[in-house]
């Protein structure tokens, strides 16, 4: 099985995709000798050229420091820095460390804007650059005039960055949440639309919906529940902290009112990152979280009132959307859902394992979960990691007894095959793990 040891740095040509990877000559020293660290490539030089065979994804491979011996599969909580944004983030880093008077950067941080922007579908008046998914989930929520009783609509899978304000603003204020219940998996879109325009009220006022629940990775009908929302008079408020850098984004096509995205999960830009949009046509009812209430000109750069922010981290955004833009949104799209879709594939024949997540491609992308018959869940990841340094999520959201496989482009599908060998072995030797992780 294929190891962190045997993710080539050489590309002779040779490398095909066979089933198991078949490997030429160049590429065994590198298998058999552990990690070669590759030099950086310009994101020019990772821009396809022809097909895109298992060839080119070692190449993109390449550009991850991962530790050797290490598959890494849990990019939905961080994703690693590939090597053209890390010395991104060194450069500027050094650059403000020699010349702090040069500090602030604006006129560059409004091009990454801009580039953000273009690249999700949106007005660089629309687009606020934040330092994660919660801040820009909490710009949204508190910036609304609430009263007593109004009520916000989200289901039982929604991440604390969401809910946690919605907490806070039920103590303080006296907001109503409503939860609705979805199956995992759904039977279609129609029933988790109905599920939502069932729990409208007179005194609902928004939707918040997470755009790929964090638990079981059920891609939601967003589309959808916006064109709902609109019909009865609500705004909706998107949790998008996974699809950036995972699909092919265009906020515009999906009409929401407010979107708030991660930097650091698939798009593996580092943390302290986060991209925050608000709709020009809503901006004047969302009051900025901090600092003054800003003028309309400057759209939803208002919300970015937070004093000194981390410069080199949103000037290291450049890179790592321009190397998204050289591989190709869709491209990326595609592989994520193709090595998902052999990961769940895999599960589905697997005796004693339960699949948390649809087999639907509308529902499903790039995170998997699932159970191995009543194992704790600590138990299955410890297995899984102590046997072959493969490195997942427990979830534990509710009563689930699970655990969550996120699949990015630095993935290969020996690394899904390997992991469904890993479950396996565990799924058929089930008493040596229910209380304790055995090796």
């Amino acid at each position: 099985m294929v190891s962190r040891r045997g993710f080539l740095r050489e590309f002779s040509g040779g490398v095909v995709a066979t089933g198991a990877l078949a490997r030429s000559g160049a590429s065994v020293a590198a298998w058999e000798g552990g990690q070669v660290i590759a030099p950086t490539l310009s994101i020019a030089n990772l821009k396809p050229s022809g097909q895109l065979d298992e060839a080119y994804w070692w190449k993109v491979r390449s550009q991850f420091n991962i530790l050797d011996g290490m598959t890494f599969m849990n990019n939905g909580t961080e994703g690693p820095v590939p090597r053209v944004v890390l010395e991104a983030n060194e450069r500027f880093f050094r650059e403000i460390a020699e010349n702090p008077s040069d500090n602030y950067r604006r006129e560059e941080i409004d091009q990454v804007r801009a580039l953000v922007a273009g690249f999700v579908g949106a007005d660089a008046g629309e687009i606020a650059l934040t330092r994660s998914t919660t801040e820009g989930m909490n710009i949204f929520s508190h910036g609304l005039d609430w009263k007593a009783g109004d009520e916000v609509i989200y289901c039982t899978h929604e991440h604390g960055g969401g809910i946690g304000v919605l907490t806070t603003l039920t103590k303080r204020v006296g907001i109503k949440p409503v939860l609705v219940e979805i199956p995992s998996p759904p039977p279609s879109i129609d029933h988790i639309v109905s599920l939502y325009e069932k729990a409208i009220t007179p005194r609902t006022k928004v939707i918040m919906v997470s755009h790929m629940t964090y638990v079981t990775g059920l891609v939601t009908p967003v589309k959808e529940l916006a064109d709902l929302a609109h019909r009865r008079g609500l705004l909706i408020s998107v949790d998008g902290a996974h699809p950036l850098g995972m699909m092919d984004l265009n906020l515009k096509a999906l009409n929401v009112d407010h979107y708030a995205a991660a930097g650091q999960k698939w798009l593996m830009c580092g943390t302290g990152t986060g991209v925050c949009y608000i709709k020009r046509e809503v901006q004047e009812r969302i009051w900025p979280l901090m600092g003054p209430p800003g003028d309309p000109k400057d759209g939803a750069k208002k919300y970015e009132a937070i004093g000194q922010r981390d410069v080199p981290s949103v000037l290291g955004m450049t890179a790592a959307v321009e190397l998204q833009k050289a591989i190709g949104k869709a491209n990326i799209e595609a592989r994520v859902r193709f090595l998902s879709g052999r990961f769940r594939a895999g599960l589905k024949t697997m005796p004693g394992v339960k699949m948390w997540t649809s087999e639907d491609p509308a529902f499903a992308a790039g995170l998997t979960l699932f159970s191995v018959r009543d194992i704790p869940m600590a138990n299955v990841q410890q297995a899984i990691l102590s046997r072959d340094r493969i490195y997942i999520r427990t979830m534990t959201t509710g009563n689930l007894n699970a655990c969550r496989a996120a699949t990015h482009i630095y993935n290969m599908p020996a690394e899904v095959d390997h992991l469904l060998d890993s479950i396996r072995h565990v799924a058929e030797n089930s008493s040596r793990y229910m209380t304790v992780a055995a090796h």
